[in-house]
């Protein structure tokens, strides 16, 4: 059921995000298709990770280090591809017409917007496999306590052997002394 409701969030975010990019498809600048890729990073939430504990705690703390500068990866690559498609369409080689600039941006945005809600599924993906292993290492720590209390149940049942040994050896003792 986790996962449903995950791929409907992927859905549901995959297509917020082509409509928030359709909606600068009319006349993207170099400046909006930047603030487009901007806001498609700001859709990224990340989790805190004092919300969970132990050695969750640690890896969600990596994996907001990781995705963070993942996300400053894709915006930098992208805003890169935009002043070069900027830089192209006002060479005198690289001539390009304004439909084919903006047609450009559009791509360059749209395909940073997809890579960073790949990047949220991803995250998101992560982020509830350690929630769910935070809480499967509950249980076990539960029976770790039920297995020490075995353990001191074991030197009981070895002193009660060894009582039983001693009965033994008297007894033979009695028998012998007949």
């Amino acid at each position: 059921m986790k996962r449903n409701v995950l791929g409907a969030a992927i859905v549901a975010g995959g297509l917020a995000l082509s409509t928030s990019v359709a909606g600068f498809a009319g006349n993207l600048t170099p400046a909006s298709a930047k603030a487009a890729v901007s806001d498609c990073a700001k859709t990224v939430t990340l989790t805190d990770p004092a919300s969970l504990s132990g050695e969750a705690r640690t890896e969600a703390t990596a994996l907001n280090a990781e995705t963070t500068a993942a996300l400053a990866e894709i915006t930098a690559e992208a805003n890169s591809n935009i002043d070069e498609a900027v830089a192209e369409s006002t060479d005198e080689d690289g001539a390009k017409d304004a439909a084919a600039l903006n047609a450009q941006l559009t791509e360059i945005v749209a395909d940073a917007c997809k890579a960073i809600a790949s990047l949220k599924a991803e995250y998101a993906g992560a982020i509830a496999e350690l929630k769910a292993g935070a809480a499967e290492v509950k249980p076990p720590d539960v029976e770790k306590k039920d297995v020490e209390k075995k353990d001191v149940e074991k030197p009981e049942t070895d002193k009660g052997d060894s009582d039983s040994n001693r009965a033994d050896e008297s007894g033979s003792d009695r028998q012998g002394n007949d």
